[in-house]
């Protein structure tokens, strides 16, 4: 199995064109795409968004894996986290120049303000 980064330029080379369609992958010419490469690419399908988006947005390889945690922190896995999580969380964030990840920042900075005060 590739890696996202290898698979995308795999299809590169063959003459695809992937791009993010919503929650869906867009390829075209969908007629290049054999079956066994086809199965690659829906197996990777939420890495290869997260790079899609990533590229897309000017988002460097060492920051891409931000966007994920992004989605993370946007549908509440870490609203239950202790203060020292939540502001690594938001260092990790508030560098990150993608509407998702300022988003997730803006979530952390909420639950921040509402624990103040509140001891654990």
């Amino acid at each position: 199995m590739l890696n996202p980064e290898a698979l995308l330029n795999r299809c590169c080379c063959v003459g695809l064109r992937l791009w993010r369609a919503g929650d869906r992958i867009g390829i075209a010419p969908a007629s290049l795409v054999s079956p066994e490469l086809f199965a690659e690419i829906q197996l990777q399908k939420p890495q290869l968004l997260d790079l899609l988006d990533a590229r897309a947005a000017g988002v460097s390889n060492d920051c891409r894996p931000w966007l994920h945690i992004a989605r993370q922190v946007k549908a509440g896995e870490f609203d239950g986290g202790d203060r020292s999580l939540l502001m690594s969380l938001l260092i990790g964030l508030r560098s990150v120049a993608h509407p998702l990840c300022q988003s997730a920042k803006g979530h952390i900075e909420s639950l921040l303000r509402c624990s103040k005060g509140v001891k654990k």
